[in-house]
């Protein structure tokens, strides 16, 4: 069985009174439970002693920390896969922006398709078989959402996956990335609890930082993907 574990945070607000006209969605992903793992590992060490200098037990929140400790954690991350996703937010159709709920829908919309990006990527280096059945474990940073919007995802991300989509609008038809059958998990984390969330924080902050403070050296990371929206 194919498996897939991703972890993501966000940074920014998607509002349009955010004068730094960025949302970012950023985390890693993992295609076993042994790399979860030994990512995990070399990441609580690094937190345990920068925690140990700062005199603190606090969770180690990017925007907390300063650009020296900020670094180090990301450095130790660095060489696992990676992906962001950057909203412009002036781009964005007003409509959108005008409920929390529908402002949940598009975080899920853009989600959703940066996933699909990677599987596509992997597929295309033959490293998933799209006739191989698969589960897509999504650990996304905790926020107010419903219940019925957590399954909403997995329904959403499932059947982009594994059926396709029609868009009427353009009369176009998607066509499904899988002949197989595709698991999906949505889960929300506490990020004090979860070191992988941790880590897609301080990647979250990095692309931001790098829009808003121009300085897109900030964004030359290795093993990653990434997706602009709209």
């Amino acid at each position: 069985m194919q498996t897939i574990y991703f972890y993501f945070d966000d940074s920014g607000v998607l509002h349009p009174t955010n004068t730094s006209n960025r949302f970012v969605y950023a985390g890693y992903f993992f295609f076993s439970k042994d790399e979860v793992d030994n990512a995990r590992r070399k990441y609580r060490t690094l937190v345990r002693q920068i925690q140990t200098k700062l005199k603190t037990k606090d969770e180690l929140k990017a925007s907390r920390l300063s650009f020296k400790y900020k670094n180090k954690l990301y450095n130790v991350m660095k060489n696992c896969n990676s992906l962001y996703i950057v909203v412009n937010i002036d781009k964005v159709h007003s409509n959108i922006l005008v409920s929390p709920r529908s402002i949940c829908r598009y975080k899920d919309f853009i989600l959703k398709l940066g996933i699909k990006k990677v599987v596509k990527k992997y597929i295309d280096k033959q490293i998933i078989n799209p006739d191989e059945d698969i589960t897509i474990h999504v650990n996304v940073d905790e926020q107010l959402t419903a219940t019925d919007g957590i399954y909403g995802l997995e329904e959403s991300i499932k059947e982009e996956l594994q059926y396709g989509i029609m868009n009427y609008a353009y009369d176009r038809f998607y066509h499904p990335l899988f002949n197989s059958e595709v698991t999906v998990h949505v889960k929300y984390c506490e990020s004090k609890n979860n070191f992988m969330i941790q880590a897609a924080d301080i990647l979250a902050n990095r692309v931001f930082v790098s829009y808003r403070d121009a300085k897109p050296e900030l964004r030359n990371i290795p093993n990653n993907s990434t997706l602009t929206f709209p």
